[in-house]
């Protein structure tokens, strides 16, 4: 592991923490560069922490830190990129993390879907193509880093977007659905779809609307969110969901 590099000029309270971790030091270098270009166009603070095995960047987010952002090589000498974003995943239980793959070999994209990378970049490697994922990491987490407020019995409730994993219709009520805690408040699922469909949140069910950052398999008429709950896709959202399915990863071949 490199020591940690800092770009750019930005508040000292908002520095973007970003992983890269590839075996080939010439790649790593060229994400580097990228960064501080990013950074410095930007005005942006960015911190970034370079692993050339998958084993020194797991050890470091267990035992260290945790990251904002990873570029992660799939094709790592032993365990794959594949192999550590599950164990991010699944072991740290770390769904905050963005991961974008980077690999030479384009069929590697769909094995990844289980890892829920944000994306997907294939080699050779431009000042471009990492500036933009950065830019899109931004993108995605601002809109994630407001909050959805509601009335809770007598309490005034805010919940960070990023940390709602799904909306739940019960007669009246509608249970909002978090890592490890359940709220309930009174109100129309038509409210919550008009404030959150464009906050990466999309219908599944008219009981139903999902977090699509937090779910783990998608099935034909079925979503299996990543604590596990399984939740039914009805026929009308079926063709929809299918849609947004093909368009995201015709997004990720560009």
């Amino acid at each position: 592991m490199e020591q940690k590099k800092i770009f750019g000029s930005g508040d000292e309270t908002a520095i973007l923490k970003i992983a890269v971790c590839d075996d080939e030091p010439g790649t790593c270098s060229e994400i580097e560069e990228a960064v501080r270009s990013f950074a410095i166009t930007y005005a942006l603070k960015i911190q970034t922490e370079v692993f050339y095995t998958g084993e020194a960047l797991y050890r470091y987010m267990k035992e260290e830190s945790s990251f904002d952002l990873i570029f992660l090589d799939i094709q790592l000498t032993r365990l794959s990129g594949v192999d550590i974003g599950r164990m991010i995943r699944e072991e740290l239980g770390n769904e905050k993390t963005q991961i974008v793959y980077i690999s030479s070999w384009q069929s590697y994209a769909m094995c990844l879907f289980a890892v829920r990378p944000m994306d997907f970049l294939i080699k050779p490697l431009s000042v471009e193509k990492i500036g933009n994922k950065i830019g899109q990491y931004l993108k995605l987490t601002r809109g994630q880093r407001d909050f959805y407020s509601f009335i809770s019995g007598r309490s005034l409730c805010k919940v960070l977007y990023q940390d709602i994993l799904y909306f739940q219709c019960d007669g009246k009520k509608i249970r909002v659905v978090q890592f490890g805690e359940t709220r309930e408040f009174y109100g129309r699922m038509r409210d919550v779809e008009e404030q959150m469909c464009k906050k990466g949140f999309w219908t599944i069910h008219k009981s139903f609307i999902i977090n699509s950052n937090c779910v783990k398999e998608y099935r034909y008429d079925t979503v299996m969110m990543v604590n596990e709950d399984q939740l039914p896709i009805s026929q009308r959202y079926r063709n929809e969901i299918r849609q947004k399915l093909l368009a995201g990863y015709a997004e990720r071949k560009i």
